[in-house]
């Protein structure tokens, strides 16, 4: 799940693993258009592995609402920012007008107590982190516990946080978990951080090649794993299913960003399997369902779900 992107960016280096050429992914995709609140644009920003999708919308006034789209139906969350969903459909985000960080169920919306703070992802037991003035918490059953990091990205089922910390002239992508942190580490020019894990602890973030162009790198099992490019010199990873593969934007030969998925140890270009260029991507759930936005020729951005075929 989820998730979505960390704050602290452009910090760090590994050497550069070789570019990959540009492969097609199989299968194809078929675009489900998501529609609006009655408005002209809406965005995705998470979704969960039911294929439920948050975001933001335009009503027919212009102005910009929440929304949680379910089996087709896309439902009005009010004056409300999300930014992630878990399985059982709980919606977190932040009041607009700066009330603070709320939690939408089943019609509901209400405030998080002891969570002053902007919350970032949340997980099936209900496990909120986030970041406010004090740093990062992790919120479980109504109360915040300070966490040991500089930012956080994520978490998952077992309760494990990819984050990132500060280190001695430099930053590091990190994970926390049962009161231990571990440092992820960084190449040459002591630069990395997070942007998602899976249920089996597998994180993706970043670190700057040689050539000091961020590149995607996939930590599992104590190591890193640059996930190559298509051709260009860049790659941000979006995010990691619990099947490991990753969605991610990458360039390519004409510098052009493409749509990208990584799937055991290739980095496919899903612009040619169906995936648009004019937008971006931004969730993947286990069942290889993506969720993006796309511009489409009238000017209007719409957000979508990519199913595979």
């Amino acid at each position: 799940m989820p998730s979505i992107l960390a704050s602290a960016l452009l910090a760090a280096a590994l050497t550069a693993a070789p570019t990959q050429a540009p492969t097609v992914a199989t299968p194809g995709y078929r675009m489900v258009v998501l529609g609006t609140l009655g408005g002209d644009n809406s965005f995705a920003s998470a979704m969960n592995d039911r294929g439920d999708v948050v975001g933001r919308s335009q009503v027919a006034d212009g102005t910009y609402r929440g929304f949680f789209w379910h089996r087709g139906q896309m439902v009005d969350l009010g004056a409300f920012t999300p930014t992630d969903v878990n399985n059982q459909g709980q919606v977190i985000g932040t009041r607009d007008g700066g009330l603070g960080a709320h939690v939408w169920h089943q019609g509901v919306l209400r405030p998080l107590a002891g969570l002053p703070a902007a919350p970032v992802a949340i997980n099936d037991r209900g496990q909120i982190v986030g970041s406010g003035d004090a740093g990062p918490v992790l919120w479980t059953n109504g109360h915040a516990r300070p966490l040991p990091l500089a930012t956080v990205s994520d978490i998952n089922e077992s309760g494990q946080v990819s984050g990132g910390i500060h280190v001695p002239d430099g930053f590091h992508a990190a994970l926390w978990h049962l009161g231990r942190g571990t440092d992820l580490g960084a190449g040459p020019f002591n630069r990395s951080n997070t942007y998602a894990l899976n249920d089996h602890g597998w994180t993706i973030g970043w670190q700057f090649s040689a050539q000091q162009y961020p590149r995607g790198i996939l930590w599992r099992h104590g190591r890193a794993l640059d996930i190559g490019t298509l051709g260009g010199n860049t790659t941000e990873p979006r995010a990691i299913n619990n099947n490991g593969e990753i969605l991610a934007m990458s360039t390519a030969t004409d510098n052009l960003a493409r749509p990208a998925l990584w799937r055991r140890g290739v980095l496919h270009d899903l612009s040619l399997a169906g995936v648009s260029m004019q937008g971006e991507v931004v969730d993947l759930d286990d069942l290889g369902r993506i969720a993006g936005w796309i511009r489409q020729d009238s000017g209007v951005v719409r957000a979508v779900v990519y199913e595979p075929r």
